[in-house]
């Protein structure tokens, strides 16, 4: 079959290249899928350069690895030992970021891993939502316990993963400011419910808006190190950032009066079921920046470099199943 690999980790030359792979070989306990489209993370070739993703055991991530973690396709074959899915499922999920992941033809899951996908959602969109919108759900109500009438202050409210977090707080009840950078992403921001919208290009969001219950930081570095002391006391901040100089204080957390989180997504079938559901009723709204085909892995993460990016950036390894729904116009 054909995949994308990294060959070695990067911090800027991206080792990706696409080639031929063996087929996976069908487990037991495994779920084998036809992918139709995947959802590209940008800092997936930085892994393993600066201490980020770790294994359970301390080393590092092995190498070479298929990038794409996040996607939609359909069943292909089951395993004897699983239960809940038949071939020809159309399904989507998130694969452990420590295996191969799902830009190739084939990939193989654990049913633990993925959904289902309800007939009124493409592949297209669905395969954006098992890390941009389950790490916003994780963050928002598992860690930071969001409650409808609070006020959250979300950094990076136009990427991938911001996207979704404005519109689920607003499904939630709470009042959202979000940070961006742009006229672009400030219009989309407000586009997706956010009640104000700062561009930090250009102002301070400390002197725009007061103290918030909860926030969701993107984005890292200066950004996150000035929300400490925007948080009411009893706040929580709930941060994604993978540098190493981000990963919060209990100490400092304490010494504050709030609460303070680091966390990675994790596969979650029953989460992942809710926020799809949200898709269908048309309560969320999924944000395509660019679809590439398959081929072109390695010019995708090139390009992504040099550009402003509004959403999520898909590979299309299946065109004829991408679009199972009426195209986006």
């Amino acid at each position: 079959m054909k995949a994308a690999w990294i060959m070695a980790p990067s911090a800027g030359d991206f080792s990706i290249t696409v080639g031929d792979a063996d087929a996976p070989v069908l487990a037991d306990d495994r779920i084998l899928v036809d992918v139709e489209t995947v959802g590209l993370t940008f800092d997936e070739p930085k892994w393993g350069t600066n201490g980020s993703l770790p294994l359970p055991d301390g080393s590092m991530r092995p190498l070479p690895v298929i990038i794409g973690h996040e996607f939609a396709g359909r069943v292909a074959r089951v395993g004897s030992a699983t239960s809940g899915f038949a071939v020809g499922d159309r399904v989507f999920g998130l694969i452990d970021f420590w295996r191969n992941g799902a830009a190739a033809d084939q990939a193989s899951v654990l049913p633990g891993e993925i959904a289902h996908v309800p007939a009124a959602v493409s592949s297209i969109d669905a395969c954006t939502l098992p890390i941009g919108a389950l790490t916003a759900w994780q963050a928002l109500f598992d860690f930071a316990q969001l409650k409808k009438g609070e006020t959250v202050l979300i950094h990076g409210g136009a990427g991938a993963v911001g996207t979704f977090a404005i519109q689920l707080a607003k499904d939630a009840g709470a009042r959202v400011i979000a940070t961006a950078r742009g006229q672009a992403a400030m219009a989309l921001c407000r586009a997706l419910g956010a009640d104000h919208a700062i561009d930090t290009s250009v102002e301070r969001f400390e002197d725009v808006a007061g103290p918030v219950d909860v926030v969701f930081d993107t984005v890292g570095h200066e950004l996150l190190e000035r929300s400490w002391s925007f948080l009411r006391r009893g706040g929580r901040l709930v941060t994604i950032s993978g540098e190493a100089e981000d990963a919060p204080s209990p100490e400092r957390a304490a010494a504050l009066g709030i609460e303070a989180y680091w966390f990675i997504v994790e596969p979650n079938p029953k989460q992942l079921d809710q926020i799809v559901k949200k898709v269908e009723e048309g309560r969320i709204a999924v944000q395509i920046d660019r679809c590439y085909p398959l081929s072109d892995a390695h010019r995708a993460f090139v390009e992504a470099e040099n550009r402003a990016r509004q959403g999520k950036t898909i590979l299309v390894v299946r065109e004829s199943r991408a679009q199972s729904v009426p195209a986006r116009p």
